[in-house]
């Protein structure tokens, strides 16, 4: 196997990194994944700020670009891939709208739960604030999907992979989704698309990881 064009720096426990590797799955490309142990402080040490002064996961390296944040690294790959973009300007706009949506509500409210839970001790009260955060973008995702099936379009886009990504994580923020029938059967759909896997899939050291699908066109005709 040649090596791959792209390299991702990651943590195994961060969801916003899962989201960056599963659309590189679901679009069958390959690439050098670097462990980066975020446990012990290796984002604050000289040579990652140099990469990303942000000094977070995950990184994307690809043909001189140095991509940071997850939802840019999203829409760098889609553009790249020409695969779950948009089939237009208007459903670009779309898919930004929820992204951006998705990181300040959604990611926000997960995350800092599970965070606090996991990790770092977290006051009760703090906890339950970002429980309800995202309890209440639940109903609205799950509203949202009352008579389609994905967020934007017709087909799965990086709205549906920014949106999934945490969610898939939300049982250790505490979270209960089984009275989310119409979210359940969305997450359903995206993890019966070809090449999916699940977060704990993710490396824990540094690998090559070659794609389970691979696709013939650049553009299948999918969001």
């Amino acid at each position: 196997m040649p090596a791959p064009e792209f390299t991702l720096y990651g943590h195994f426990e961060s969801g916003n990194v899962y989201k960056a590797a599963l659309l590189l799955a679901l679009a069958g490309q390959a690439y050098d994944y670097r462990h980066v142990d975020i446990f012990a402080g290796a984002t604050k040490d000289d040579g990652f700020t140099a990469m990303n002064t942000f000094q977070e996961v995950p990184v994307l390296l690809h043909d001189g670009n140095t991509l940071t944040q997850s939802d840019v690294i999203l829409r760098y790959l889609a553009d790249f891939t020409g695969r779950f973009g948009g089939r237009d300007e208007a459903e670009r706009r779309r898919i930004q709208e929820w992204m951006a949506w998705t990181s300040n509500k959604l990611t926000n409210g997960i995350s800092q739960a599970r965070f606090g839970l996991r990790w770092a001790d977290y006051d009760l009260a703090v906890i339950t604030f970002f429980q309800d955060r995202a309890n209440a973008a639940f109903e609205l995702v799950d509203r949202h999907l009352t008579d389609r099936e994905w967020l934007v379009g017709d087909g799965p886009s990086i709205a549906d992979i920014s949106a999934a990504g945490y969610i898939y994580l939300a049982g250790e923020a505490g979270l209960d989704l089984t009275q989310k029938r119409k979210m359940l059967a969305w997450m359903g759909r995206l993890s019966v698309q070809p090449g999916w896997h699940q977060p704990d899939k993710l490396p824990r050291q540094d690998a090559i990881v070659a794609p389970v699908a691979t696709f013939d066109a650049p553009d299948d005709g999918e969001g």
